[in-house]
């Protein structure tokens, strides 16, 4: 059986050993102190954000001590008209500062001209299909996932990171299934860190397809899952 290893533990990548993989995820991000530096992979070079919903991450990030503006490029799934009232007022702040925003891009295809040709960093915060279908022992959002980590390694610089914040619940990392995802897509995770939400001031969070709930409404603990090609 394939396995994750973390700080020199193996853990299932197997969905049916969720409930274990989660247990012992948890005691090893509460170990660590440090946290993503998003700010600081903004610094180092191009940043793509994809599904920013509201843009309230790309916002706070964008406005972090040490971030670098104009490195950033905040995407969202939805169209510009489509998108809600706090999300044309933050695309606003957001090219205000120097940032670029883009609607319309399709986190699972980013073959987008409209995109930087190459980036250091391509993150997914809470990535969500908003639905509960299942295909052949799947879940959408396992899907989402493992076509986006393959998306995203078309883009990305040779020492280039992608980041993928998800809940901590055996639930949603059994439906993400992170190491069977990232296998599929020919990447690893080299590193799972904590994400407080806390961090970053109005940060809010909505689901694409169901704005009245959030998985954040619910769980505080999340991690942010770092992930690299393993061939190109």
């Amino acid at each position: 059986m394939a396995v994750l290893l973390i700080d020199g533990h193996c853990v299932s990548k197997a969905a049916e050993h969720a409930a274990v993989t989660f247990e012992r995820l948890v005691v090893l991000i509460e170990q660590k102190r440090r946290t993503f530096d998003f700010a600081g992979m903004s610094r180092k070079g191009m940043c793509i954000l994809v599904g920013e919903g509201d843009l309230s991450f790309a916002h706070a990030l964008a406005r972090a001590p040490k971030s670098r503006p104009a490195n950033i490029v905040a995407t969202t799934f939805e169209t510009e008209r489509s998108i809600c009232p706090a999300g044309r007022a933050n695309a606003r702040l957001l090219i205000g500062l120097g940032a670029k925003v883009l609607h319309g891009v399709d986190a699972r295809n980013l073959d987008d001209r409209r995109l930087p040709a190459m980036a250091d960093l391509i993150a997914f915060q809470f990535p969500n299909t908003g639905t509960r279908r299942s295909v052949h022992g799947r879940t959408d959002n396992h899907v989402l996932l493992r076509r986006f980590l393959r998306a995203a390694t078309s883009r990305l610089t040779a020492t280039g990171r992608i980041a993928v914040t998800l809940v901590n619940s055996p639930h949603h990392l059994g439906a993400f299934d992170p190491p069977a995802a990232a296998d599929w897509a020919g990447c690893e995770a080299v590193d799972v860190l904590p994400f407080y939400r806390s961090a970053w001031a109005g940060y809010g969070h909505v689901n694409t397809n169901d704005v009245s709930e959030s998985a954040l409404s619910k769980y505080r603990s999340c991690s942010t899952w770092v992930f690299r090609p393993v061939r190109r």
